[in-house]
């Protein structure tokens, strides 16, 4: 058995199109100890989700790590005093949260990743923009887990 390694990797076709495959880690339950512990102080993308009382997984957020990396924006994310918005706060604080990310070095990379998966997460609001490198870009996700949100 192989272990996929959380990486974005990139193929690129006649410099107009990207061909992205992401590699998530498994969804993992939020804890600031255990993010300080096992996620790496690198560049990358993560998504967040808190769980409801029907006990479904519903997104929080969706981004890129660049400056400081994952580490310290996850931890960040999940803590509920770093925010005055006060429904989030009392939704990270009740809420049991989980984690994945994917590393990568390239900040271009990173938000046309991130530009895709909010245009298949929030079609009609999408709020961040792609790098303009490419005509055409295209995503294909691995996890572990096998969980996957987008359609094929």
């Amino acid at each position: 058995m192989f272990e996929l390694k959380p990486v974005v990797c990139k193929e690129v076709d006649k410099k107009l199109h990207a061909y992205y495959t992401l590699t998530w880690t498994a969804l993992t339950r939020a804890d600031k100890y255990r993010i300080t512990t096992a996620v790496p102080a690198i560049a990358g993308l993560y998504e967040l989700y808190y769980m409801d009382a029907h006990k479904r997984l519903n997104l929080l957020a969706v981004t890129h790590a660049w400056y400081g990396g994952l580490r310290s924006n996850l931890r960040q994310a999940v803590d509920p005093y770093h925010t005055h918005d006060l429904a989030l706060r009392a939704l990270l604080e009740e809420s049991p949260l989980y984690y994945r990310y994917s590393c990568s070095d390239s900040f271009g990379d990173l938000v046309d990743v991130v530009w895709f998966l909010h245009t298949g997460y929030f079609p009609h609001d999408t709020r961040v923009a792609h790098s303009q490198r490419y005509k055409k870009i295209f995503l294909t996700e691995q996890a572990p887990d096998k969980i996957y949100w987008l359609d094929d």
